[in-house]
């Protein structure tokens, strides 16, 4: 797996450091409940509501797709600074500038808050094929949020909606019709954090 190393101290704050390394490995294993998710979902609006009211940018809320009551798994510690690396790395190559960095670690799962100056589609454009580049960026999501508080969609750059880790049909009908179980879908995540951080 390539590794990021960076010259510059600016972009090194942006990353996952260790000492929240750490803290999100202590939420390794733990049930995250109905009410927990609720919760964090409201945060997760509260806290999109307000960067952006504070930052006049747009805003780049980014978790990872873990289903399931368990959304720190083993690995999900290497997975999430790995992408927030590649999330940054791309940004900084567009020389998109990072006006505020937020986090949020919780058994939850964590989340991460950027926001930038930049056209909102531009934004979605760059980091789309993240998503798309490889089985671990499948397990990325990462939604853009423009000045007016709207999320851009895919379609709104004429990407197509995302497809189901386990047989390839569109995710939603998946997710919805709940066709793969926890179990299956969660020892397909695991064998795709193995296969890059083992």
């Amino acid at each position: 797996m390539e590794k990021f190393l960076w010259n510059d101290p600016e972009i090194e704050q942006l990353l996952l450091n260790d000492a929240e390394k750490e803290t999100l490995e202590k939420f390794i294993g733990a049930d995250a409940e109905l009410p927990d998710m609720l919760n964090a979902r409201e945060r997760r609006v509260w806290m999109q509501e307000q960067l952006l009211s504070e930052f006049p940018g747009v805003l780049v809320s980014f978790t990872l797709n873990i289903p399931g009551p368990v959304k720190v798994l083993p690995l999900v510690p290497e997975a999430f600074a790995f992408a927030l690396s590649e999330i940054v790395s791309a940004l900084d190559t567009a020389k998109i500038p990072v006006l505020k960095r937020s986090l949020i670690l919780d058994k939850t799962g964590p989340e991460a808050f950027l926001c930038v100056d930049a056209d909102a589609l531009a934004v979605k454009r760059l980091l789309v094929p993240l998503e798309d580049a490889s089985d671990l960026g499948r397990l990325y999501d990462i939604d853009i949020i423009g000045r007016d508080g709207k999320k851009i969609s895919r379609s709104d750059i004429g990407q197509p909606g995302r497809t189901c880790l386990l047989c390839g049909r569109p995710a939603r009908e998946c997710s919805r019709s709940r066709a793969h179980s926890v179990a299956e879908l969660t020892e397909r995540i695991n064998a795709i954090f193995h296969e890059h951080f083992s």
